[in-house]
């Protein structure tokens, strides 16, 4: 496992500047200031003086507001301001909807190294893209061996030794219609809150290998509506040889994969001969897919068992399953005799 602490403001640059909409004003680099934070800060009351509360490895947005403050207030108290609010180790300074930095503004920026980005977005566009793309390159992530497919809609994890079958179980799936995210390698992350989402990497993208045949590119075969570029992860399949007394055969038992911290359901399939592993894997999809309507079909087994159980110590009988004898000890109501036939009526 890695997990992010900071990036620098240069790799920010690089990996979101078109979805961002971002540019660089300043050219006297200080590029390399981290930003080790995914929520952002606007200044406010910095601006006049008031740095008790700034957190440096924010990315510090300025507005219309901060900007129109910095216009209309006297230049002495400006400077002022300025100079206790850039003397912190600010990492970068983002200005939104295409305005203007005013020339002491940059002078000041010069004077710290604080490197000053600008935006043509508005200031809730921007601050809600920037904080998503801050919790993908600073969450935790790790690399995982194994196959990311989307099953109706639900991502499943398969897992197993090498060699045991995962990625022909997942060609089976995409020839039914699912999609293909990664295989061999997964990059899983987590967002919040206690998500877990996979993705390939960048050279594997759209590729998959089978033993035989080589390297498949699942786009250029089955088009690109069998393949996507990440998705969660809400059920682990285990492909394994495992023994009779290995697994749970009701399914009552609520295993769970931790992946970085965080529990996702494990489902544990046994290979067996002439096993049809890809139609046991989409009925594993769909058995999630009740549970998300809250309906767990091996707990309402397990109900159904208790209640009869529970009645055949009472002497009820139950629908559908015959009449249970009474107990000597527990007295039977007698039905009562009509004292008069009801007359049939004739039919002509």
């Amino acid at each position: 496992m890695r997990r992010e602490a900071s990036i620098e403001v240069s790799r920010l640059l690089e990996a979101s500047s078109e979805t961002l909409h971002l540019t660089l004003l300043s050219d006297w680099g200080s590029l390399d200031r981290k930003i080790a934070h995914m929520r952002i800060q606007k200044p406010g009351l910095a601006l006049s003086g008031f740095v008790k509360h700034v957190y440096p490895d924010r990315m510090q947005i300025l507005g219309l507001t901060e900007i129109d403050y910095l216009l209309s207030t006297p230049r002495e108290v400006v400077d002022a301001g300025l100079e206790a609010y850039l003397q912190r180790p600010i990492c970068a300074l983002a200005i939104t909807r295409g305005l203007d930095p005013p020339d002491f503004l940059m002078d000041a920026a010069r004077r710290h190294g604080v490197p000053v980005l600008r935006t043509s977005l508005m200031s809730s566009t921007f601050i809600s893209r920037l904080v998503r793309r801050l919790e993908e390159l600073l969450s935790p992530r790790a690399t995982l061996h194994g196959v990311l497919i989307d099953v109706l809609g639900v991502g499943l994890l398969l897992i197993g030794r090498s060699g045991v079958g995962k990625s022909e179980a997942a060609l089976d799936l995409i020839l039914k219609g699912h999609r293909l995210v990664a295989d061999d390698i997964v990059e899983v992350t987590v967002r919040a809150p206690d998500t877990v989402w996979g993705s390939a990497l960048e050279m594997h993208q759209h590729h998959m290998e089978i033993r035989g045949m080589g390297i498949l590119n699942i786009t250029h075969l089955f088009g690109v509506a069998a393949v996507r570029d990440n998705k969660k992860i809400e059920v682990v399949v285990e492909l394994s040889e495992i023994q009779e007394d290995d697994y749970d055969r009701l399914g009552t038992e609520q295993q769970v994969w931790p992946i970085l911290g965080v529990d996702v359901p494990l489902a544990r399939i046994p290979l067996r001969p002439g096993r049809n592993i890809a139609s046991l894997i989409e009925v594993v999809a769909r058995n999630q897919l009740l549970k998300y309507r809250g309906h767990d079909s091996a707990r309402e087994f397990q109900e159904k068992i208790n209640a009869r159980i529970a009645a055949s110590a009472r002497g009820v009988a139950i629908r559908g399953t015959g009449t249970i004898p009474p107990r000597a000890d527990v007295p039977v109501a007698q039905p009562r005799q009509n004292s008069q036939a009801m007359p049939i009526p004739e039919v002509e």
